[in-house]
């Protein structure tokens, strides 16, 4: 009812992943070198686990680089070779979200309901998931 003796809990914000804005030239660089590498991996292995984890590592470099669309089509190729829901997933529903509030910002409804019916097939993989380790 009355609140006069509680203490004003401040809420702690966990920091957000964050998109590195401010890469030097040589990281830039070092990261499209990595990304080469990690694509001819990709292109001599049928290996599904080592595809996922080959995949995941390339979306999330063009993550750092802010190279959205890219990282999208990586991160998703990798959880339709093995679905988790560890950081990449985290980072795909981040940049779904990102694609979503920008279709919004542009008034493009077909655009907000591809991104949300994109992060709902996210849902389901994540209750797939969850269900399975069970």
């Amino acid at each position: 009812m009355f609140s006069f003796f509680k203490k004003n809990k401040q809420k702690v914000k966990e920091p957000k992943a964050e998109i590195n804005a401010s890469l030097t030239s040589e990281q830039i660089v070092e990261i499209e070198q990595s990304i080469q590498q990690l694509q001819q991996q990709i292109a001599n292995s049928d290996d599904a686990k080592l595809l996922a984890v080959l995949n995941e590592k390339t979306g999330m470099l063009y993550h750092q680089l802010e190279r959205i669309d890219l990282a999208i089509e990586y991160l998703e190729i990798s959880l339709q070779h093995k679905k988790s829901i560890g950081e990449s997933y985290k980072i795909l529903m981040s940049l779904y979200n990102l694609k979503r509030a920008e279709a919004a910002t542009n008034g493009s409804m077909a655009d907000i309901d591809f991104w949300m019916n994109k992060m709902d097939s996210m849902r389901n993989i994540a209750k797939q998931v969850t269900i399975l380790r069970d």
